[in-house]
């Protein structure tokens, strides 16, 4: 099911792909127009080499019944063996000394295009489109995609344009010399292209299920090293490795299935174009034996078909190579056709935060398509005061996140409305809004580069002074004093190379440094052992003052101090009040404290 559903996702559209890259190719022009005129000049002297030849054979044979003297003769050999240096040689080696020159320039300019326009669209997506990828598929396909667009760009070059000079030159000089042989040519290439773009067709879809599989292997591999702990920690080695092996014989039998549509194809096309050029040959020799054809002429047409022999299998060889690579594209290609599900108003404006109010009117949510899934808030309304201490408890499922990536607008509201000081978030612009807070989120995943990089990635303006002060304050200065490499010490991919408290340590830095008038703590100091928990409390502490925080917490004990505790279940606020208050209640939230203190939860 999930192959059919990828295929039929990802069907080949080709007169978008040709589009697509024709988008990318026109800012390049200049290049593009100079390399087809250098294609034609080339192709011009290659085919031009022929009438040397024939000119040769026809002096030669004037020579043998003694219409040509021996002097003339050598004057003859001897001018056209010049021009042919000048022409040839010298012209020809020039151009394609020149060639690779533009060639690299239109090349390497596209690519680069694609890959910033790319990464930067990407990146720019909803999160709803992100939580639907795996990492390794998209990795896959964009590395895919980047580098078949080189090979689509040299199929063009290589392939088709010079060949198309080529045939061109060939059947109007044939028609010329002899109409038969012209005639027999043109037939013979009309075959052969049918049929090589018939059974490369029919390749396309073993192509596509190849490269599903590919993905699949690729998405485990980056599975399966991101999470290789877990594989050490159950032992479970020998399984990972026998379900890779499945995985690795699913693409081996895929790639077979597509490669083996080359036997059909090489052996299909040979026979006509052998067949086509026998039946040249046979005429030709008649025409001569007739009197219509000089045996220069004969040369002409048999040294043209010398080189226009491999052209032609490589104009074949190329429409392969382009159906493959059209398919290796299209799924990079179809991703610029994906649109953010959140999109700034036209006339949004930047986010002015002053006291840092935030306001839920209303606001009713649900993940995927509304009609067809529960929401997880319902008419929801909660009044956030500014510079106060808010926090979010409840079972897991209750929507405390949710309440979180709706007022970062991760997604867009099916109803209501969120406001920070009367300004409505849908109405202003998502950096604004976004770089008006900042937070310490439950799994923090860093860089795989320096934990100074990390810290400072959250204010680019922040000073080294800036960034110390910030590891000071997470407790970190200790443990960086005691690494050989200090704050350039690379932490490994998603932090690896740190323990967990150290990971919470350094988003509490990130956060601080960021410096925003609203702050989120999404168990910020789960990760930590109890006596460094007690000393970040205290700094946190000092940190809320004269903010907007809204904490998110399972363990009770971290939130005693808070302004207000809103307690939540499914979607509902069922209690509000401060911990005292809430205590005397006798409902939900002093439930979930009486368990907590007494060690069941």
């Amino acid at each position: 099911m999930a192959s059919r559903d990828y295929l039929k996702k990802y069907d080949v559209n080709t007169s978008y792909n040709l589009k697509f890259l024709w988008s990318n190719l026109k800012s390049y022009k200049f290049y593009l127009f100079i390399l087809i005129f250098l294609i034609f000049l080339t192709e011009l002297i290659t085919f031009g080499e022929n009438f040397f030849f024939k000119f040769l054979i026809d002096k030669a044979e004037l020579f043998a019944t003694g219409e040509v003297s021996a002097e003339q003769f050598i004057i003859f050999i001897t001018s056209i063996s010049l021009i042919y240096f000048v022409v040839v040689v010298l012209g020809g080696s020039f151009l394609r000394f020149l060639r690779p020159h533009f060639l690299n320039k239109l090349e390497s300019s596209v690519m680069s295009n694609l890959e910033k326009s790319a990464f930067a669209h990407i990146l720019k997506q909803s999160f709803s489109y992100h939580i639907g990828k795996k990492t390794g598929g998209m990795i896959s396909q964009f590395t895919r995609g980047v580098n078949k667009t080189e090979r689509l760009m040299d199929i063009f070059y290589f392939n088709v344009i010079n060949t198309v000079f080529r045939i061109l030159f060939s059947i109007s000089v044939f028609l010329y010399f002899d109409l038969t042989s012209g005639i027999i040519l043109f037939i013979t290439l009309v075959l052969f292209v049918i049929s090589g773009i018939t059974i490369t067709n029919a390749q396309k879809k073993a192509q596509n299920e190849a490269n599903y599989k590919e993905d699949l292997l690729k998405q485990n591999i980056s599975d399966v090293f991101t999470n290789f702990s877990t594989v050490k920690f159950f032992g479970k080695e020998d399984q990972t490795i026998s379900y890779f092996s499945k995985l690795s014989h699913k693409l081996k039998d895929a790639r077979v299935k597509m490669w083996n549509y080359f036997r059909v194809y090489s052996s299909v096309q040979t026979f006509i174009i052998n067949t086509g050029f026998l039946a040249i040959l046979y005429f030709s020799f008649m025409n001569y034996i007739k009197g219509d054809l000089s045996l220069g002429s004969v040369t002409l047409i048999y040294a043209a078909l010398w080189k226009l022999n491999p052209a032609i299998f490589g104009l074949m060889h190329g429409y392969m190579n382009f159906v493959k690579a059209n398919v290796d594209v299209s799924a990079l290609y179809e991703t610029f056709k994906s649109q953010s599900e959140v999109t700034d108003h036209p006339n949004a404006k930047k986010l002015k935060v002053t006291n840092g109010g935030i306001v839920y009117d209303n606001v009713c949510f649900g993940y995927g398509n509304k009609k067809k899934n529960e929401s997880v808030l319902k008419n929801f309304n909660l009044h956030i005061k500014g510079n106060t201490k808010v926090a979010l408890v409840g079972p897991s499922g209750s929507g405390k996140t949710t309440i979180i990536n709706l007022l970062y607008r991760m997604f867009d509201l099916h109803s209501g409305n969120i406001s920070i000081d009367g300004q409505d978030i849908s109405e202003v612009t998502q950096k604004s809004l976004r770089n008006s807070m900042s937070i310490v989120p439950q799994e923090p995943i860093l860089f795989d580069n320096t934990i100074y990089f990390n810290i400072a990635y959250a204010n680019s303006n922040a000073s080294s002074e800036d960034v110390w002060r910030a590891i000071k304050f997470a407790q970190l200065d200790k443990m960086i004093r005691k690494l050989p490499k200090g704050v350039k010490t690379i932490v490994g991919e998603r932090g690896i190379k740190l323990s967990g408290g150290e990971k919470q340590r350094v988003s509490i830095a990130r956060a601080l440094l960021a410096d925003k008038k609203i702050l989120i703590l999404d168990e910020a100091t789960s990760a930590l052992d109890s006596e460094t928990e007690k000393e970040i409390q205290r700094d946190l502490a000092r940190l809320m003052v004269d903010r907007t925080t809204i904490i998110i917490a399972h363990r009770l004990s971290t939130i005693m101090s808070a302004d207000i505790i809103v307690v939540l279940d499914e979607g509902d606020i069922k209690e509000i009040g401060t911990h005292n208050q809430l205590k005397r209640k006798g409902g939900l939230y002093r439930r979930l404290w009486e368990l907590q203190q007494s060690g069941r939860l």
